[in-house]
């Protein structure tokens, strides 16, 4: 049972390192961190061109779902800001839009976990044991 939570616990730690690149924070485009993320795992775990190949593909993929995902937070804002400034907010309309930007949001999350076992059955031992020790030098400057 350990060893499944271990295991569950690297997959979603290597698939967050995977899809949001660790911890650079501020204003940035978000092509050239996904690149930047892309040419760190390349760094780190010494990827061949198979690999180098299936991560660009699925930055293209997820990029599109991203951007849906993001136009549909902007309208959510937009309805929140609009109940605001209202006598009374419509707590049915706020949690509709909450219900639908999650559902695009579990729309994105699937492809990256299926995405991310992909990608992982494509990584030697070596590369996982280097994304492991990389990941948890993340959880020490995190802790």
């Amino acid at each position: 049972m350990k060893e499944s939570a271990t295991i569950i616990f690297t997959l979603l730690v290597g698939g967050g390192l995977l899809l949001f690149g660790g911890c650079r924070h501020g204003h940035y485009d978000g092509d050239s961190h996904i690149d930047f993320v892309i040419d760190y795992l390349d760094e780190v775990l010494d990827l061949d061109q198979a690999q180098q190949a299936q991560l660009v593909g699925i930055k293209e993929e997820m990029k599109a779902k991203a951007d849906t995902l993001q136009a549909s937070k902007k309208e959510m804002h937009s309805l929140f800001k609009e109940q605001l400034a209202g006598e009374i907010i419509d707590t049915e309309r706020v949690k509709a839009a909450i219900a639908e930007h999650r559902l695009q949001f579990d729309h994105l999350i699937d492809p990256a976990v299926d995405h991310l076992a992909a990608f992982h059955a494509t990584l030697t031992p070596e590369q996982r044991q280097k994304l492991i020790a990389k990941l948890e030098k993340m959880e020490k400057w995190h802790n």
